[in-house]
C-alpha cells in the first residue's frame, strides 16, 4: 500500500548571514558525508565564486581556511563556500576512501558516496562564474628539479591552473597579480609561492590525471576562471599556513570581483580548535580518555553532542567502534550484538578521547522459533526481519544492516550486489551504511520482485558454523505525488506532481509546505535554479521569470523530476 506522508523535505540551518540573501544548508544530512554549503550575499552586486577544501581529508590547512572565510563579510559580489567536501575521508585524516573525489569529475559517476557529492559540487559549479580550490600538497613546487623536495612533480606553495590562457580566460595574468602582492611578506624563498601551469590540456602533459579534477572541469565546462591554492605539507606552522592561503585566496577574489573581510583569528586558534569545546555522550556519559563506559549487550547506543566547538571553526565531529573503523557513530544508529573494546572521539580527524568499554549482562535470548531474527535500521528506524521475508523499501532509503537477534557468533551477512568495501569485497555488510539504489548495485544479483517496478536483492546469512539464511529487500522507484504550498494570506495549495510539466500560479510568494510521496519526506530534497529550498522557505512566482522547481532524493542528490511555475491569474486546479 502507498504511504501517503507529508515530511519535511530537507533541513536548513540558518548562520549569522552577512545579507539578507545569505544561508547555510546541510546537504545528505543523517548520512556518512554531511556536506555544509554557505552562500554569502554582498552587501553590493557583483559575480560569484565557489571556494572549495577539503575534498582530501589529509589537507587540513584547506578545509580551515575554506570553513573560516565561510564566516566572512562579503562587501562585493557573493560567495558560494563549501569547507569540507569530503567528510569521511577528513574524520580519517585520509586522502581518500573509496576513491580519490578530485578524480571524479570527467563524467557522472554512480558507485560511491564521493560521486553523490560531487553532484552537489557540480550543481554550484553551474551558478558561479569562477572557482577557487584549497589545498596542500607535499613538499615545495620547483619548475625545475632542485632536489626531493623541490621539483615539478611536488604541489606546495603554488597556485595552479590547468593552462595559462583558457579561450579569452587570462589565468598567468590573475595569478601572477596576486603572486607579486603575496611574495612581498614572505621572506623565505621556499615559503614564497609559485605560479604552476599543468598544461593539462596538452597531449604531452606530465599530469595527465588532472583531466579529471574539478579545475579542469570548472574551465572546459563551464569556461570559467578556476585555479587551486597548494600550500606545503612540508610547512608544520598550521596557523602560518592557513593564513598565507586565506590571504591568497582574498587576493584571488578580488581580482575575481568579490571583496571580502574574514573572521578574526590568531595562529593559536588555528592550533588548538579541534579540541576546544568539544564534549560527546554516550548512554548519559561524557565520552573522556581514562573513562569506562558500561553497555549491556542488545542495546542501543544514544550517543549527544554535549559541545561541538567554537563555530568560527565548526569542526566535524566522529566516533568510532573500535570494531568499525569509520562507521561515523555520530551520524548512524547502532543496536549492539556483539561487544568491542573501545569507542574513540575524534574532531576533524584530530583524535581527542579513547574509551574503554565494559559490557555487562547476556546477549538477548534468540527467538524461539528456528527461523533467525535479523535486526536492520531502515531510515535510523530499528527493523527485525524473520528469514524468508521481504522488506519493503523505496529507492534513496538508507539501511544499515546490524546482526542476528540473540546470535553469540561472529556474524557475516552480506547484500547480494552491494560492495562494502571496494578494495576488500569480503561479503560483509554489517554497520556499512548502504543507500538503497538499484543503479548503484551490481545488475546480475536484482530478482523480479512481486511489485512492479521494483527491484529485489537478497541478504543472505554467510557466518561459518551457522546455517544459511536470508531475507530479501524490495526497493521500489520513488514517486511523488503532489506538493502543498501555503499563499501569502496561508491558505494551502495541493499541486498534482508533473514531472516536465507546469503550473500556472496567482503571482505572489508561496511557502513550500511539504511533499506527498510513497517515502519519508526527510528523504527529499527541493532545489530551485539559484539553492536549496526547505520545509518553511518561501519562493516567488511572478511575470518575468518562470521558477523551476526541481525533487531529488536527499541521499544521492538524483533529479527525480522537475516542474515549472508560472504566474497568472488563477491557480489551475
Amino acid at each position: 500500500m502507498t504511504r501517503i506522508l507529508f515530511g519535511i523535505l530537507c533541513l536548513l540551518a540558518f548562520a549569522a548571514p552577512s545579507a539578507a540573501g545569505s544561508w547555510e544548508h546541510s546537504f545528505f544530512a543523517g548520512t556518512q558525508y554531511p556536506l555544509r554549503v554557505a552562500y554569502l550575499e554582498g552587501e553590493a552586486p557583483g559575480p560569484t565564486v565557489m571556494v572549495q577544501g577539503g575534498i582530501q581529508g589529509d589537507e587540513s590547512s584547506g578545509f580551515i581556511t575554506a570553513q573560516l572565510l565561510s564566516r566572512a563579510t562579503v562587501t562585493r559580489g557573493n560567495l558560494i563556500v563549501l569547507p569540507r567536501a569530503n567528510v569521511p575521508s577528513i574524520n580519517l585524516h585520509k586522502r581518500q576512501i573509496n576513491v580519490d573525489m578530485n578524480r571524479r569529475f570527467d563524467r557522472d559517476y554512480n558507485r560511491f558516496y564521493e560521486d553523490r557529492v560531487a553532484r552537489v559540487i557540480r550543481y554550484f559549479l553551474c551558478r558561479s562564474d569562477a572557482f577557487i580550490h584549497l589545498h596542500e600538497g607535499s613538499g615545495f613546487y620547483s619548475p625545475t628539479y632542485v632536489d626531493s623536495l623541490r621539483n615539478p612533480m611536488r604541489y606546495g606553495q603554488s597556485i595552479i591552473v590547468d593552462t595559462l590562457v583558457y579561450h579569452k580566460i587570462d589565468l598567468e595574468d590573475t595569478v601572477n597579480s596576486v603572486l607579486k602582492e603575496l611574495n612581498d611578506s614572505i621572506p623565505t624563498a621556499d615559503y614564497q609561492f609559485k605560479l604552476f601551469n599543468t598544461r593539462t590540456f596538452d597531449q604531452g602533459t606530465n599530469y595527465p590525471e588532472m583531466r579529471k579534477s574539478l579545475t579542469c572541469y570548472a574551465l572546459a565546462q563551464h569556461n570559467i576562471p578556476a585555479m587551486a591554492v597548494e600550500v606545503s605539507k612540508n610547512i608544520r606552522q598550521i596557523g602560518w599556513k592557513v593564513r598565507q592561503q586565506l590571504a591568497a585566496t582574498i587576493l584571488l577574489l578580488s581580482r575575481l570581483g568579490v571583496h571580502v573581510t574574514p573572521p578574526e583569528f590568531t595562529d593559536a586558534d588555528v592550533r588548538a580548535y579541534a579540541g576546544r569545546g568539544v564534549s560527546v555522550s554516550v548512554n548519559g556519559r561524557t565520552l573522556a580518555s581514562g573513562e569506562v563506559i558500561n553497555l549491556a549487550p542488545g542495546s542501543t547506543l544514544a550517543v549527544r553532542t554535549l559541545s561541538d566547538g567554537p563555530r568560527e571553526f565548526s569542526p566535524e565531529l566522529a566516533l568510532f567502534a573500535s570494531d568499525r573503523p569509520g562507521v561515523n557513530l555520530m551520524q548512524a544508529r547502532r543496536m549492539v550484538l556483539e561487544p568491542f573494546s573501545e569507542l574513540e572521539l575524534r574532531s576533524d580527524g584530530e583524535r581527542l578521547a579513547k574509551a574503554e568499554v565494559r559490557w555487562t549482562g547476556k546477549l538477548p535470548s534468540p527467538p524461539g522459533d528456528d527461523k533467525p531474527v535479523f535486526v536492520c535500521w531502515l531510515n535510523g528506524n530499528p527493523i527485525f526481519v524473520h528469514a524468508g521475508d521481504v522488506l519493503r523499501t523505496v529507492e534513496g532509503d538508507q539501511l544499515i544492516l546490524e546482526g542476528i537477534w540473540g546470535s553469540d557468533l561472529q556474524e557475516v551477512v552480506n547484500l547480494k550486489g552491494f560492495v562494502a568495501i571496494p578494495w576488500a569485497n569480503n561479503g560483509q555488510d554489517l554497520g556499512w551504511e548502504i543507500i538503497l539504489d538499484p543503479d548503484n548495485f551490481m545488475g546480475k544479483y536484482d530478482l523480479k520482485a512481486d511489485t512492479p517496478g521494483a527491484s529485489r536483492f537478497r541478504v543472505v546469512r554467510e557466518t561459518p558454523g551457522a546455517p544459511a539464511s536470508e531475507f530479501y529487500v524490495d526497493i521500489s522507484p520513488r514517486t511523488v505525488h503532489a506538493l502543498r504550498l501555503a499563499d501569502e494570506r496561508g491558505q494551502s495549495l495541493l499541486i498534482p506532481w508533473t514531472p516536465g510539466g507546469s503550473y500556472r500560479l496567482p503571482e505572489g510568494r508561496y511557502v513550500l509546505e511539504g511533499a506527498w510521496s510513497n517515502g519519508p519526506g526527510e528523504k527529499l530534497l527541493a532545489t530551485t535554479d539559484d539553492q536549496p529550498l526547505a520545509l518553511g522557505n518561501a519562493f516567488t512566482v511572478d511575470y518575468a521569470k518562470p521558477l523551476k522547481l526541481t525533487v531529488r532524493q536527499a541521499t544521492t542528490f538524483g533529479d527525480i523530476g522537475s516542474m515549472t511555475f508560472t504566474a497568472g491569474g488563477m491557480a489551475e486546479r
